[in-house]
């Protein structure tokens, strides 16, 4: 599984996922590396029902969470239809398939439940 990478600025501290050239909140252009540690935790979510070309889905979720260690980050949710999804629930991130173009797949952030 690929390695989920976030930047957490070494002059004010604030994580950033993904990276960006500067600190977002004091402009500062060095960061150090930071990897999400243990389970997200569901911040916000919706529902996406009028997809792109692409997905093979009816519907999807889409939601924000945040690790034990303060990294956020946004992802599709891969739950079943049906299932009680939820502002708070847990979850565990993985690096796979979001979709499928041409045959081949289009790796993303996935949470699972």
């Amino acid at each position: 599984m690929k390695e989920i990478t976030a930047y957490k600025c070494k002059k004010c501290g604030r994580i950033h996922y993904p990276k960006h050239e500067r600190c977002l909140n004091c402009q500062h252009r060095e960061f150090e590396l930071v990897h999400p540690e243990g389970k997200a935790k569901l911040l916000t979510y919706t529902q996406i029902f009028n997809l792109p070309w692409g997905f093979d889905e009816r519907f999807l979720y889409i939601g924000v969470v945040e690790f034990e260690n303060g990294v956020k980050a946004m992802g599709q949710i891969a739950a079943p239809d049906g299932a009680d999804v939820h502002t708070g629930m847990l979850l565990a991130a993985e690096w796979r398939p979001v979709r499928y173009v041409s045959g081949e797949p289009v790796y993303g952030l996935k949470f699972v439940l």
